[in-house]
Order: structure tokens, then sequence, then C-alpha cells
């Protein structure tokens, strides 16, 4: 394992290695999507390109927490896979569109699982360096990405989705940028400067988009962070103060969020997520109803023959109890070596995850191992401390 720079400097770290650079690289450029969504993008391929030489190089080792997290989420990706192949069979539906036909679905899972698997490799032989590296490359891209938004960015009259194809997906990159960011800062050694313009930079990206599901996840953000990072928070609520009442862009997004939900004639949450769909559908709660052909529930649905817009509704009407267990399965051996602080930043992703389908956005993955690597990280000190303290301990008078 490759000891990480004493300076804990970005170029330090990254030095020559060309799998570094990579994975910089793809965190860095992951808010530019050229091609639709639904299609690889540029930053995909750098993680493609380096798994060869990552597997070859493997010693076939992993910790414990990592390798349990590691089956589940194969178990997962194996069932993913099956029940939609038996799905195109038994309805002849043999294709790539996911209204339409099923084989999409698996490869995002499988690319889903490969990345997840690589980020472990990555950690595995670099150490300390793939923590700093993922810390810092998501601060400066997040960071990147507001002016890229404002001069840049493909927008409406009151939502922008920056570089990417919608404003949904611009306000889940907020989230998780935060949720990186925050969990990881003090590992990455992060200045309380640098911790505040990356918060400030998700906040406002996440006004941009104007995601109702974006800004309340922030909120819950925010008000973690409070308990953990008060003087952090107190810093960066004072410079948003200023910011709000002295620059007109940021009092212009606050504007125009104000005017998106006050203006809001949508249906009901339930309706408009699509979770009606599963009460109509209880033939499915088992084993689920695979993940494409939504035009099967079209005239019975108020989002028609699109998707859930649910990452939990997704998983237990497509795959059923039987899926869902599996994943929880896998999501239990990340949140079971966590502390109370990383469950803390874990949920706001999650609660995102209740109105929208994030599960194919890839730095949704980069969250879970790191949260994976930092809290095992802490167990095992927490474990060596108590071990150390009994060893010194003085023995008993006969």
């Amino acid at each position: 394992m490759r000891s990480p720079a004493k300076n804990g400097s970005l170029l330090g770290d990254l030095g020559r290695d060309p799998v570094m650079w990579s994975w910089a690289l793809f965190v860095f450029f992951f808010p530019f999507y050229v091609f639709p969504s639904g299609l690889p993008q540029p930053a995909d391929i750098l993680v493609l390109l380096i798994s060869p030489r990552l597997v070859k190089s493997w010693d076939g080792r992993l910790s414990s927490g990592a390798k349990r997290a590691l089956l589940a989420l194969m178990g997962f990706t194996i069932y993913v896979t099956l029940s939609n192949v038996l799905w195109t069979l038994w309805t002849a539906e043999f294709a790539f569109n996911p209204k339409d036909g099923f084989l999409l679905s698996p490869a995002f899972y499988i690319y889903d699982a490969i990345l997840f698997f690589i980020a472990l490799l990555i950690y595995r032989q670099r150490g300390d360096a793939f923590i700093n590296i993922t810390v810092r490359a998501v601060l400066i891209s997040v960071i990147v990405q507001v002016p890229m938004t404002i001069f840049f960015g493909r927008a409406t009259a009151l939502r922008s989705s920056g570089m990417f194809n919608a404003p949904n997906q611009l306000g889940y990159f907020a989230v998780l940028s935060a949720c990186i960011v925050l969990l990881g800062h003090r590992r990455a050694k992060l200045s309380t400067m640098s911790l505040v313009a990356g918060m400030l930079a998700c906040s406002y990206l996440a006004l941009l988009s104007a995601s109702k599901a974006a800004l309340a996840s922030t909120a819950l953000l925010i008000l973690f962070s409070v308990v953990t990072r008060l003087k952090t928070m107190i810093i960066a609520t004072a410079v948003a103060a200023v910011l709000l009442l002295t620059v007109d862009p940021v009092g212009e997004a606050v504007d125009r969020t104000v005017r998106r939900i006050s203006n809001d004639d949508s249906f009901g949450f339930v309706e408009e997520r699509g979770y009606d769909r599963i009460g109509k559908y209880p033939e499915y709660w088992i084993f689920g109803s695979g993940e494409g052909d939504y035009t099967r529930f079209a005239e019975n649905s108020m989002i028609k023959s699109h998707e859930l817009h649910s990452s939990a509704g997704t998983i237990f009407f497509c795959y059923g109890v039987v899926g869902s267990l599996i994943f929880l399965i896998f999501l239990f051996q990340i949140v079971r070596v966590a502390q109370f602080r990383q469950i803390l930043l874990v949920l706001p992703a999650a609660a995102y995850g209740l109105s929208h389908q994030g599960l194919r956005v890839t730095l949704f993955w980069v969250f879970l191992v790191l949260a994976l690597i930092l809290g095992e990280e802490a167990r095992n000190i927490g474990r060596r401390v108590v071990t150390r303290t009994r060893s010194v301990a003085p023995a008993r008078i006969a």
C-alpha cells in the first residue's frame, strides 16, 4: 500500500501514477455530460481503461468489510441481470430502450459494480492517496462547476442543468459532492476555507438546479454539519449571507427557485414519483417486474410509461422483496462499520433517492465506497486503541 504524500497535497499523491491520474480525471470530469443520458460519458471510459491494470496487480486480498460489501453487491447485480434477462425472454422484448425492453438496465448495475470494485482496489494499493485525491478532485470539480454553469450551462427560465442534461442531475451532483467533501475533509486535511468554499459551491449549484429534493438534502447536510463542524458552518452561513445581499447571481438563483416552488402545479408526491404503480401491481411484490418495458403500465400510472422517479421505489417495484433484501444487505455492510457522524452524512443522499432515480449516478457509488472505507478505518482505529489500553493496564495486586 502506497503511503500518502506527507503534505497531503493533490499533486503529491498523483505523482506520475497513471492510475491515480485517471481516477482524478474521472472524478473531476464526472459533471461533463457530452452524450444523452443513459449512455456512457467520457469520464466513465477512464474507469474501464484502468481496470485491467488494477486487477492484474491485485494481491487477491480485501478487508473483511470490503469483501462482505462487494459480495452483497455482486449478489444484487447477478439478481438484477437474471431478472431482466428472464423478463426479456418472457416478453420477447429484445430492446435496449428502457421503455420498451430490459436489456439496458443490467449494464448500469454491472458498470457500477465494476466501479465499486475498482475503487476498493485503488484504495487497497494506494492507501490514503485514494481518499485525498477523491475528496480534493470532487472539491475542485464542484467549485469549477459554478462558473461553468453560470456562463456555459444549459438552462431554462427557472432551472439550470449546468453541464448535465437535466436540472435534477445537477442537483444530485451538488448533494453527493457535499456529502463526499464533508465525509472526507478531515482525512484529506482540507482547510476550513476550502471546506466553506466547497459547501457554498454545492449550495449554489443546488439553488441553480431549483431541485426541491436537492435543496432539502442540502439543508439536511447543513443541519447535520452544525453538530460536527459548528465553526465551519458559522463561517459558511456568514459568507452566504454576504453573497446573498451583494452578489446578483446568488439573489437571482434564490428568486428563480422560490418562483418554481410557489408555481408548482404538480400532482401529489405518491403519484408524481410513481409510487402508485406499486400499489396497483401487487403481483410484482415478491420477485419484481423487471426494470424496463414501462409501456406495460402506461394506462394505470400517473407517470405513464416512465420509470419510477425513486431509487427505493425502483428497487422494490422492479426487483421485489427478494432484490430489495439483497440490496439492503449491501447497504447494511456499509452502515454497520460507520460512525454516527458518517451515518448522518449518508442520510441526505438516501433521502434524495426517495424522490429521484439516482442509482445510475456513478458519483453515488464513489460516495458509498468512501463511506465504507472511512467507516471501517474508524472502527479498526477504535479496536487498536482498546487493545492498546488493555495491554498497558496495570496488573491487579494479588
